[in-house]
């Protein structure tokens, strides 16, 4: 099984650390009373750090939403390719992706999927036209989640994939994506 990460092989940046400090640091921000004195001075303190990193920012680098350890927004998920060429992701999602509460916002579950699929079928020249998403049962919060992804057969020579999140063998989720030729980059 290959792992799928842009710094596959290579010790974790102290962006990728500062991005999961920021992770635990908005999970522990939604936990707290806001009446809580101590938040006063933890905004002060937000805004010290926010300035010094102001002053030392450059050009924007692409830092995936999905599973981009240097971009705080991305899931703790850990991914990897199997050897017959799907894709699996396990992990846990905490509060900064509630919907309904206790439970995985909807929007995140169809974002994890899109990116899942879109691995599964790693033509570099496609991109997904459609993505079908079917809700299953609810994805509660905290609990270890496997997301999969697997080409499927092209009846009619469009590529296709189909993915689903299960929560203790169960299926809450699952997503089929439709393919298409994606335009030339622009420069």
């Amino acid at each position: 099984m290959a792992k799928i990460d842009r710094a596959e092989g290579i010790t974790p940046s102290l962006i990728d650390d500062t991005a999961d400090g920021l992770r635990r640091l908005t999970d522990l921000l939604l936990r707290v009373d806001e009446n809580e004195p101590a938040v006063v001075a933890i905004a002060d303190e937000l805004d010290r750090i926010e300035e010094a990193l102001e002053r030392n920012t450059g050009p924007a680098e692409f830092h995936d939403p999905v599973c981009g350890r240097g971009n705080a927004l991305a899931p703790p998920l850990k991914m990897e390719r199997l050897p017959d060429g799907s894709v699996r992701a396990t992990g846990s999602l905490g509060l900064p992706y509630q919907g309904p509460q206790g439970l995985v916002h909807g929007g995140m579950s169809a974002l994890m999927l899109d990116h899942v699929l879109a691995l599964a079928h790693p033509e570099e020249r496609t991109q997904i036209e459609e993505l079908v998403v079917r809700y299953h049962q609810p994805l509660p919060l905290f609990e270890d989640i496997v997301i999969t992804g697997c080409q499927m057969r092209n009846t009619d020579e469009k590529p296709r994939a189909h993915g689903e999140i299960t929560v203790d063998g169960r299926l809450a989720v699952s997503a089929e994506a439709l393919f298409r030729d994606a335009p030339p980059p622009t420069t």
